[in-house]
Formats: structure tokens, sequence, C-alpha cells
């Protein structure tokens, strides 16, 4: 790699920098605006003020941020008043993804950004607007393989698009942003004569018709974000690339080579479980650390199918047939007691503090811990094949982690003195991206005989 000058983002990156720095603020200022009565002519010149702020101050760091190739690494410069300088070397680049939105194709332009295994997303290199061109350029200066015919290929369908939105939701994340948009209208609008909304609710009925409009508009919001996160997702082997592309508003572009892959999961979530159906999450060094959609392989799959579709992507964990190593019977009780007492008592808080006809919902959260419990002990398990660990367990959602061997991070076994004396422990798992697995409350001499392989870096002998 020969040194160069330093260059210069495109200038559409003064734009895209710029309205991506002022939009919170604009949306707040507007808001507030409208709420508490701002003449229009008001609102309407504090709006082109934000913009224009915004584009000067989006100007002014285009002016002081460049970039260049010199010594076989990538040196990024960027910072108003004490500009800092990022040096990435070419061996430690894990991946360099794209992603295009709305502004970036205006400008026909994408941003580009370059992972770094271990490292915090502060740490990584982002460059807002880089050509097409440049951005396949840079993309094999460091060490990247340019696109080639795939080998295999997976794309979800408009039919797996609508199913995985309905029944993977963020639910969490949805009631965020309600609950947000609720408290930011309940400081700024009166309603009825200064009543709040809360004060309103006041019969269970009310609370009851809340709660389910807050829940229905959390999954409708959720349902939304899904289809505009993972419309037109396609997953593509090359011989040593994985490369995957989703986005309906922004359509970002992931290329990850496969010897950087550390393993990947098959998530079952609480709706997707009984419908045979689940998600495929990659394990790699570089993306540890994102969201669950920016870790996806593949948003949904049909579970009978999820292995064969792993060994199609991913060859390195393709597995041959075979049973998990299950916990013993005797260490069902173990599984249910502690959910079921938590049921309990969650059941008779209410009871003591507010009502004694809250008493019946003991019986019953401690039946559910009970299930829940049953339902950890049927999943729970482990494998080695060859060069692959599969561990499995299930809390709200059954996890299957299949992982390389040679890129665990830590394996450990561990029991507490309840656990010895029964002769059961637990094998825990960690790969590099710091995702883990772990098998609970298995036979102490099944746990100890697959620590003491995954040590030797050897396949356990088989056990009758």
């Amino acid at each position: 790699m020969t040194s160069e000058a330093p260059r210069r983002l495109h200038h559409g990156a003064v734009v895209v920098e710029g309205l991506r720095s002022t939009m919170q603020l604009f949306a707040g200022v507007i808001l507030v605006a409208i709420v508490r009565g701002t003449p229009p002519g008001i609102a309407f010149l504090l709006a082109l003020g934000g913009i224009a702020a915004g584009l000067g101050l989006g100007y002014a760091r285009w002016c002081k941020t460049s970039y260049w190739l010199q010594d076989g690494a990538l040196h990024f410069r960027a910072g108003l008043f004490t500009p800092d300088e990022k040096i990435v070397p070419r061996a430690r680049v894990q991946s360099v993804d794209t992603a295009t939105g709305p502004l970036q194709r205006v400008f026909g332009v994408v941003e580009v950004r370059v992972q770094v295994a271990g490292a915090a997303d502060e740490d990584e290199i982002v460059l807002a607007a880089v050509t097409h061109e440049e951005a396949a350029r840079l993309r094999v200066a460091l060490g990247q393989p340019a696109p080639a015919a795939p080998d295999e290929r997976v794309a979800l369908g408009i039919r797996g698009l609508l199913l995985a939105a309905l029944t993977g939701p963020q639910i969490s994340v949805a009631v965020s942003a309600v609950a947000g948009v609720y408290a930011l209208l309940h400081n700024v609008v009166d309603v009825e004569d200064g009543e709040g909304l809360l004060t309103q609710l006041d019969s269970p009925t009310k609370i009851a018709i809340a709660i389910a409009a807050l829940l229905g508009a959390a999954y409708v919001l959720s349902c939304l974000a899904a289809i505009v996160v993972f419309a037109g997702f396609e997953v593509q082997r090359e011989a040593q690339v994985l490369r995957i592309r989703s986005g309906l508003l922004a359509r970002r572009a992931i290329s990850i080579p496969l010897e950087r892959v550390d393993g990947v999961v098959i998530v079952e979530g609480l709706a997707r479980g009984p419908l045979g159906l689940a998600a495929l999450r990659l394990e790699t060094a570089a993306h540890g650390g994102e969201q669950a959609a920016g870790r996806t392989l593949l948003p949904l799959v049909r579970r009978s199918e999820a292995e064969a579709v792993i060994a199609r992507l991913v060859p390195a964990l393709a597995l041959a047939p075979g049973e998990l190593e299950r916990p013993p019977a005797r260490a069902l009780r173990r599984f249910i007691l502690a959910p079921a007492l938590g049921g309990a008592i969650a059941g008779a808080v209410p009871a003591l503090v507010f009502t004694t006809a809250a008493w019946s919902a003991a019986p019953v959260l401690a039946l559910a811990g009970a299930l829940a419990g049953l339902r950890a002990h049927r999943a729970c398990g482990m494998r080695l094949a060859d060069d692959v660990v599969v561990v499995r367990e299930a809390r709200l959602a059954r996890r299957t982690l299949l992982a390389r061997r040679h890129r665990l991070q830590e394996h450990r076994l561990q029991h507490t003195p309840w656990q010895a004396r029964a002769a059961l422990a637990d094998l825990r798992v960690t790969v590099g991206s710091g995702g883990q697995g772990r098998a609970r409350h298995l036979e102490r001499a099944t746990a100890e005989a697959a620590f003491g392989a995954l040590r030797r870096g050897a396949a356990p002998a088989a056990t009758a």
C-alpha cells in the first residue's frame, strides 16, 4: 500500500453531517413552538436558523476532516478545535461496511464504516460521504475482497418480512419511544385545564385501557420499525466473505470475512418458538457491541431448517447429526424452584401492600414460574462436534449458540456447593464478540469431560 496525500470527504458530507447534527434539535424546537402557540413566522425563522447553524457546523467539520492511506494503515483526522487522528492498521480491520440513506442517495455517495475488532463505536472510522468508486477502492486497499458471484444466496421476501415484523417486535424499544412522546406532551400540553393524563386514570378499567393502548401503539411502531430495517434483506456467501444487505430508507451493506465469524446464535422468541420459527444472529468481534438488528444473519427462518441454512452460509459451523448432552432428571427441581418461588413472591407483594384480594395472583405466578423452569430444563444442553461447540439455554427466548472452538475467548466450569453435592455443574463459553452460552446443571462428569476437551482442543469420547 503506497502513501498518498490527505483526501477530503465528498462535499455532500456538509449537508449529511449538518442535517444529522441538527435533526433532533430542530424537531424539538418545532414541537415546543407549536404546542406553546408560538406564531408561525417566528417558528419558521427558528427552523431556518437551526438549519443554517447546522449547515455551517457541517461545513466547518468537513473542512477539518481528512483521511488517507499510509504505511499499511488508514489514517483519519477530524475535530474542530482539537483535531484527533485515528490510525487503523490493515491487519486490524474486521470489515468495511457501507450505508446509503436518503441524503446519500441524493448526492450519489455512501457512508463507509471501518469496523475494528474489539473496539468501541467511537474507535471506529466513519466516512460520512464518499463516492461508490472511492468506497470500492478503500475496501480493496484494506484487504476486503471485492464482490464476486455468490456461492449461496438467501433472501427474506415480502411474506417473510411481514412475518418477521409481526412475530419479533422490539416491544421494549417501542414502549420507550411511546412513553417519551407522552412525557414530552405531558410537560408542554395542558389537558383539561391543567389536569394531566395520568390523573384521569381513576379506575381499573381506564388503567387497563391505557395500558392496552400503550402496548398496542408500541407493537405497531415496532412492526413498522422492523419493516424499515429488514426490507429487502439478503445475505450472500462468496468464497470467503458474507455480504448482508438490508434497509428501506437507509440501505446498509455489511461484508464479513468468514474466517472472522465466531459463531451464530439461533434465537427462538416467545412468539416465534411455538410457530417453529427463529432468527439467526452473527457473533463477530467487529459487530459485538451493536444492537440485535445490526448482528442479524437472517431475520426469520424455520427452526427445522436453521442448522442447514447456517451450514450453507457459514460452512465452518456445519454440524453432523447428533444429540445434545442434557441435564439429568434429578436437576429438574433446580430449574423449577427459583422461578416458582420468584413468581409466588411477585404475586404476594401486591396482596401485602394493597389488598388481600390479590392473593390469587401468587399461585398463578408461581405456576407460570414453574412452567418456565420446566421449559428451561427441556431446552438446556451442550454438544461438541468436531470444531463446533453447541450450547443451548432458555430464558425468555430459547438461544442456541453454535461457536467455532478455536474462536472461543473463554470456557469455564462452575459449580456451587449445592451442585457439588448432587454431582452437577455448569459449563459456560464466551466467544470473541462477548456472546455467551451456558448449559446449567449438567452431569458433573459430562461437564468436566467437555471442559477438558475444550482445553485440550480435542473432542471428548462418546459416553454410553
